[in-house]
């Protein structure tokens, strides 16, 4: 009789167990099943008008004499200042940079012989200002110096740099452009599959490129961004 009831319990417990199993392996099933999703991008982009420059204006004097190319310098850049000035720019749109001297008798690779200058001095005028129309203009009528005495070094590190700053007034807009632009590629894909665009499960957003428009066309910049939406699709 014993032995039975040990049978029947066991029996009983071993049903149990299947039960259960079922049940749990019903409820991962249910739960382990994925969202059916696609994954987009989108993209805005806007040609805009660079809204600062940067010009180093810069130019060289030579001199035997320390205190005398002291004066030189002095009347020098007062001249080009007042060149900045006729050309509408202002007193905060430069800054007057220390002078670079250089005393050619202590370098031991010059023929001091032949070096017409002991003292060499650079100097540079940084000009940065929102006035980019003025800042082209007065780099492009700069041999106007030349009647002074003054040339203007004309090189690649002399050119102007064109920036543009405006960026996060145009951030927002830019932004929504880009997930609207992909979630017109997410209806087409689901069009397609004969499904829906449901909700939005992941989105990132890329970094904002700024590039020259074109080669030569520095003062014209490009604005890219792209969005990464993934999008639950529904039946």
């Amino acid at each position: 009789m014993e032995e039975k009831n040990s049978i029947t319990a066991f029996a009983v417990l071993a049903a149990g167990i299947i039960i259960a199993c079922f049940i749990l392996s019903a409820g991962f099933g249910r739960i382990a099943k994925p969202d059916r999703t696609v994954s987009v991008r989108g993209l805005s982009e806007r040609e805009v008008n660079a809204d600062m420059a940067v010009w180093p204006l810069t130019f060289s004097l030579g001199g035997n004499d320390l205190p005398l190319l002291q004066k030189n310098i002095v009347s020098d850049t007062s001249l080009v200042t007042a060149y900045l000035d006729t050309h509408g720019l202002k007193k905060e749109d430069y800054t007057v940079q220390a002078p670079a001297i250089t005393d050619t008798s202590m370098n031991p690779y010059v023929d001091n012989n032949r070096a017409k200058y002991t003292y060499i001095a650079k100097m540079v005028v940084l000009v940065r200002s929102s006035n980019v129309a003025a800042v082209k203009a007065a780099q492009a009528d700069s041999l106007d110096l030349m009647s002074s005495g003054i040339a203007v070094q004309q090189d690649y590190d002399s050119k102007i740099q064109y920036e543009f700053t405006g960026l996060n007034g145009i951030k927002p807009d830019m932004i929504a452009e880009a997930t609207k632009n992909a979630r017109t590629a997410a209806e087409q894909f689901a069009h397609d599959s004969g499904s829906k665009v449901g909700k939005i499960k992941t989105a990132t957003q890329g970094l904002f490129s700024i590039d020259n428009a074109a080669a030569g066309l520095e003062e014209k910049k490009t604005v890219r961004v792209v969005t990464t939406v993934e999008y639950i699709l529904k039946d």
